[in-house]
């Protein structure tokens, strides 16, 4: 774990760091500007206006191969962290069932005490990493204005918005001052344009694709994987995914049976899909949880901790 930790680039976040940084010192020109429009001329305004926008459009096409390589290592490193704090829960347990033995007797003392010891050591070595992916997590969210734009792709970038008037029409404002009316008007279409790529989230709506045609001849392709245990409550038995969907929950009847608090009868349910396999939760109380996120359905990847109640797995594809 050391090591994939220290594999993580942070090449990117510096680089974005100085480009963020250049960016709000722009945006509070622009908005110290608003607070003062009124006391310079309109065609000034919009020359100086226009000047910072084209320079944030600058600088938002220089961040964006920065931060598809970000997106990359932050999501590596989002994956070590959730591997870090399911090992830190797995310690616990782990410690709480030594305790529980030496009570039942199964421990003299001097046992107890070297199994006590021993995850001690590896909770303390846990912990130390845990606290180091915290801090280069919060190095990469410091590096852009808001998380969300390093776990989501960009949106395609719009076209540039250009002004009504030409340079040199600006240009010729001294000698010929340009109608206040139509400046005015130029400044108030500019403000009520759309913002420029990743200065905000747009939202698509969901649409279904077409069925495919019934004599249809592509061949869908499917990768091999499997939920491998991690800790007792999810039993010692590795199941392997295939193209029928997985139930999981106490009910016996389910795929994967599972027990103890917080397990519903029908918990969740694992869907193959051309995409990869699909964890969805059924409603429950309690929830489904992936790297320690509760979700209502999710594409697994490679190395997700997927954990129902107590019990935890590990989806590993081929």
């Amino acid at each position: 774990m050391q090591e994939e930790l220290s594999g993580i680039d942070t090449s990117p976040i510096e680089a974005l760091k100085t480009l963020k940084d250049e960016h709000d010192v722009l945006d509070g020109r622009i908005k110290a500007m608003e607070e003062i429009k009124e006391s310079v001329a309109a065609a000034v305004y919009v020359r100086v206006h226009a000047d910072y926008a084209t320079r944030l459009e600058a600088l938002q096409a220089q961040s964006r191969p920065l931060k598809e390589q970000a997106r990359e290592q932050y999501a590596n490193l989002k994956r070590i962290v959730a591997k870090l704090e399911a090992d830190h829960e797995a310690v616990k347990l782990d410690k709480q069932e030594v305790e529980l033995r030496h009570q039942l007797g199964e421990f003299d003392k001097k046992e107890f005490e070297r199994r006590v010891k021993a995850i001690d050591i590896q909770a303390a070595e846990k912990g130390e990493l845990h606290l180091k992916a915290q801090e280069l997590k919060t190095r990469f969210v410091a590096s852009v204005h808001s998380e969300s734009e390093l776990e989501t792709a960009a949106p395609a970038p719009a076209p540039p918005t250009k002004s009504p008037y030409s340079t040199d029409q600006l240009g010729a404002v001294g000698t010929a001052q340009l109608d206040q009316a139509s400046v005015r008007a130029a400044i108030a279409s500019r403000q009520a344009s759309p913002p420029g790529p990743e200065m905000g989230t747009m939202v698509m709506p969901s649409m279904k694709a077409p069925p495919p045609p019934a004599t249809s001849d592509a061949t869908v392709m499917f990768r091999p994987a499997r939920l491998v245990p991690q800790n007792p409550e999810a039993g010692k038995t590795t199941f392997s995914l295939s193209l029928k969907p997985m139930t999981l929950g106490s009910d016996a009847r389910n795929d994967v049976r599972l027990s103890g608090p917080g397990v519903e009868s029908k918990h969740a349910q694992i869907n193959p899909t051309p995409q990869g396999f699909l964890l969805l939760d059924l409603e429950t109380k309690t929830g489904t949880r992936v790297n320690n996120e509760r979700i209502g359905e999710r594409l697994l990847a490679h190395e997700d901790v997927v954990q129902i109640g107590a019990a935890r797995f590990v989806f590993r594809s081929a």
